[in-house]
């Protein structure tokens, strides 16, 4: 297998945001649908958003820690350098978004749905990805120690440079999905990795979490 295969990414837009952008108040943002919009810096410590959808819109460096998000769809969105640590979202949706250098820790995105996104930077330790659907997905050098994605679905995803130590897999499906320079000590539920590709250097640190989910005692 070439190098050129190895980190091949799936083809992901930069987000189709509007030229010209609408300063508005982060309290426009209960129950609507607002499309070229700029809420850049926004401030959404610890709120609630229901029944929200934004589009090609700028949200970059939005301060979102600790909210509750219900129902709330981002459809070509930068997100860029946003505080989103404890989020609890419920029902979310991403399409043609991206998220660098973003704060994810400690997240909850049970069944959260991207689809053509980016995540890059991302410090997402210890955060919660139950039943998520990833389709066209690249993650590059993000945290996500110990993260849990029980029963998600990855289709046609590349996660390069990324740490995945401690993290859970149990249940996962994998359909083109490539791993290259990942850290993977101590992956949980590694069977969950069935059909994907993985570059040689990722493969020999496998090894011993393969063995002990056998096994197999390798002396």
């Amino acid at each position: 297998m070439t190098a050129e295969r190895r980190v091949r990414a799936p083809a992901v837009p930069e987000p189709d945001v509007a030229r010209h952008l609408e300063p508005i108040d982060a309290g426009a943002l209960t129950s609507a649908t607002l499309s070229a919009v700029d809420l850049t810096g926004a401030d959404l410590l610890g709120a609630g958003l229901d029944e929200v959808q934004v589009e090609a819109s700028a949200l970059e460096r939005v301060r979102g820690a600790s909210g509750s998000w219900r129902h709330t769809t981002f459809v070509d969105c930068r997100l860029d350098g946003s505080d989103l640590a404890n989020l609890r979202a419920e029902d979310l949706t991403l399409v043609r978004c991206s998220l660098r250098e973003v704060r994810l820790t400690g997240a909850q995105l049970p069944g959260v749905r991207l689809r053509g996104v980016l995540l890059e930077g991302a410090q997402a330790s210890l955060s919660s990805w139950r039943g998520a659907l990833l389709q066209h997905v690249v993650l590059r050098g993000c945290d996500l120690r110990e993260a849990d994605l029980t029963d998600a679905v990855l289709t046609d995803v590349l996660l390069e440079d990324c740490d995945l130590s401690g993290a859970q897999l149990s249940g996962v499906r994998c359909e083109h999905v490539h791993l290259s320079g990942c850290r993977v000590s101590g992956l949980g539920g590694v069977s969950g990795l069935r059909g994907a590709s993985v570059a040689e250097a990722d493969a020999y640190e496998l090894l011993p979490v393969l063995a002990r989910e056998l096994g197999i005692t390798i002396r």
